[in-house]
């Protein structure tokens, strides 16, 4: 696991270009420890900061270069099936055991573009060719590892994090207000865009080729919708067959992801995802040892897992590790998420992911992960409430009417004159909490469609190009895909296209790599991604029971008593939080003579929120949690300021 950064420009002697480069691998250091690398070729520099996991040895040093000397290779991620490629190939001369110098001599033996359809892991990675002078960039299919890249007035550059980029001087950088306004949309910016005008993000399963004097082109190599459509031309219909055949192909794709040169271990909430792949790692283990767990815990009812992840392991015999957060952990942390998050990003889970992190850090160099499971298998309640919901309100006369009414009064007079529908909110989420659900049912009712509500539901801040000043929305994806039977399978497609990448992988890669960790995803193998899709809707929910195929797999391992209990994710208690131990701090960033003199947000509409939070009125943490986190990330660097 590793962090990669290149640059092209003409206008800087070798010297100057290498010293630009040092200062771009010092600014992702933390992604690479161990050691790091500098290679050059005229106008072109590469850089590469390792954490060695395979072959700890000099021989699996970055730049790495074929033996033809045709290509040159700065590589970030793993190939799980390098050696079955190593053997392939039978090649009788290797100079090491990395899975890069396999990648080097797969593309040098069997082309590109055949080499790439063999990879399975995580990866970005910058390839040199000398023979037709140009630069490939290849990123993995579902998007677990991120790579950035600025093309603007003849300078090429790319780099694993976009830190690495701000430390070039020769970068001409201007923050997006749209793509600011996709943020308070979705908690963070997607692809292909950035914080950035001039910087975009790889798109998942792309390939972009930088030609000297020719600029730049992007191609898909591998895409969900054509995976999906493959898939079902061999649907299941025996739910053993479907169970086996599951069982089977996480287990090797946990025992492949379970490779390494270094102390292994596991998170573990004590959910479904995370509990399956802890009992198959430690099935597995070829060590005297077991397994080495952990898990983060809160003491506040409702956000606490902690006991049941507790429960697991002691039945799994896992060395299990736990911490329980505190405001005081959360005050500690934030400042360092500006840094951590190196654009915009505000999933509140990102504070427990990171510090479950860098606590493995102290006994393991890899974590397995359980990461994909909602998205492949039903697992968001969303998924069943959906619809539910649009069935209601689609019967609803002048919703419209209701919509307005619903916004407009307060939250206080909803609870009193909806009292009686108290029962049946907690359905569509925690118990009492009925007069903002009832807010965001007066949203939904401006809903045209089911896709329409999803898109509605999915959304933090609605209308939010009115709330960033010179922002403007624009939609950059689509779940059209004429294969899905069900509305169900519309909402996991276009998770797994947009929210997976854009928020999960994106919170798993930087919180990690902020701890030299690496994590490693096993339901993201495309055999897991061909065998779920292979399965009907009816294997994966059964009325209200969610991700029932996981269940019959994971029921083998461990009792089914212990793990039938509702679904509670990730979640943090920043609503209380930002009332009592963050609320002078939110306070100073959010008072509107701050946000008037930084001219980025409309005061007004945040003050508002803000106010309506404290008292108590309506919860808002989630649109508050938002602004504050691009505030953070504006303060971990002064430059960024001016860049606005």
């Amino acid at each position: 696991m590793c962090g990669i950064a290149g640059v092209y420009n003409p206008n800087k002697t070798p010297s100057q270009a290498r010293y630009i480069m040092n200062n771009m691998l010092n600014a992702i250091a933390h992604r690479g420890p161990d050691n790091f690398g500098i290679w050059q070729k005229d106008a072109l520099t590469l850089g590469h900061r390792r954490l060695s996991i395979h072959d700890l040895t000099a021989t699996g040093h970055q730049p790495m270069h074929s033996q033809d000397n045709r290509f040159s290779i700065v590589f970030n991620g793993e190939i799980y099936n390098f050696e079955e490629l190593r053997a392939e190939l039978n090649i009788t001369k290797w100079q090491g055991c990395s899975d890069t110098e396999v990648m080097l001599t797969a593309i040098s033996k069997w082309g590109f573009n055949k080499a790439l359809e063999k990879f399975n892991g995580m990866f970005a990675f910058a390839l040199w060719d000398a023979s037709e002078h140009t630069l490939t960039l290849a990123r993995d299919r579902l998007g677990e590892k991120p790579v950035y890249y600025y093309y603007y007035d003849g300078v090429f550059a790319f780099a694993s994090e976009i830190k690495a980029l701000e430390s070039n001087p020769d970068l001409e950088l201007k923050i997006d207000r749209s793509a600011l306004t996709h943020h308070l949309e979705t908690a963070y910016i997607p692809a292909p865009l950035s914080v950035y005008t001039h910087i975009k993000k790889i798109p998942p399963g792309n390939i972009l080729t930088f030609s000297f004097g020719k600029g730049v082109a992007l191609d898909s190599y591998w895409n969900l919708a054509s995976q999906i459509e493959c898939a079902k031309q061999s649907m299941f219909s025996c739910e053993t067959e479907a169970i086996e055949a599951l069982e089977a192909t996480i287990k090797k794709s946990v025992k492949l992801r379970m490779a390494a040169d270094v102390p292994l271990g596991g998170f573990l909430s004590g959910g479904i995802d995370s509990s399956l792949i802890l009992a198959l790692m430690q099935s597995q283990s070829q060590s005297d040892k077991p397994v080495s767990s952990f898990s983060i815990g809160f003491n506040v009812p409702g956000f606490n897992e902690a006991e049941y992840a507790k429960e697991v392991a002691n039945y799994l015999g896992t060395n299990h590790h736990e911490q329980y957060l505190s405001s005081d952990d959360v005050l500690d942390i934030i400042p360092k998420l500006g840094a951590i998050f190196d654009e915009p990003f505000s999933d509140v889970s990102q504070i427990p992911t990171y510090l479950v992190s860098a606590m493995a850090k102290k006994h393991v160099t890899v974590c397995l992960s359980g990461d994909g499971g909602d998205e492949l298998f039903s697992g968001y309640k969303r998924y069943l409430s959906t619809p539910e919901i649009w069935n209601k309100i689609d019967r609803i006369p002048c919703k419209s009417v209701f919509a307005k009414i619903l916004k407009n009064t307060p939250v206080s007079v909803l609870e009193k004159l909806f009292f009686f529908l108290k029962p049946y909110a907690v359905r569509y989420g925690k118990a009492g909490a009925l007069g903002p659900k009832l807010k965001r049912f007066g949203e939904w009712l401006n809903a045209q469609s089911i896709d329409d509500l999803y898109m509605i539901s999915m959304k933090h801040w609605q209308n939010a190009d009115s709330v960033v000043i010179g922002g403007k929305y624009s939609a950059i994806w689509s779940s059209e895909i004429n294969t899905l039977d069900s509305q169900l399978e519309k909402m996991m497609y276009q998770d797994s296209i947009a929210y997976l990448p854009g928020d999960i992988l994106t919170k798993v890669d930087r919180s990690s790599m902020a701890a030299s960790l690496e994590s490693r995803i096993p339901l993201l193998d495309p055999a897991v991604i061909e065998v779920a899709w292979r399965m009907p809707v009816s294997m994966k929910q059964k009325g209200d029971c969610s991700k029932w195929a996981l269940k019959q797999v994971l029921y083998k391992y461990l009792p089914q008593k212990m793990m039938d209990r509702p679904k509670m994710g990730f979640g943090v208690p920043i609503h209380n939080w930002l009332k009592e131990d963050l609320r002078e701090w939110a306070c100073d960033l959010l008072s509107e003579s701050h946000l008037t003199r930084q001219g980025l947000y409309n005061p007004k509409l945040i003050t508002e929120k803000l106010t309506k939070h404290l008292s108590g009125e309506e919860n808002n943490a989630a649109h508050l949690w938002d602004v504050l986190m691009v505030q953070a990330w504006l303060d971990a660097d002064p430059k960024r300021a001016e860049r606005l």
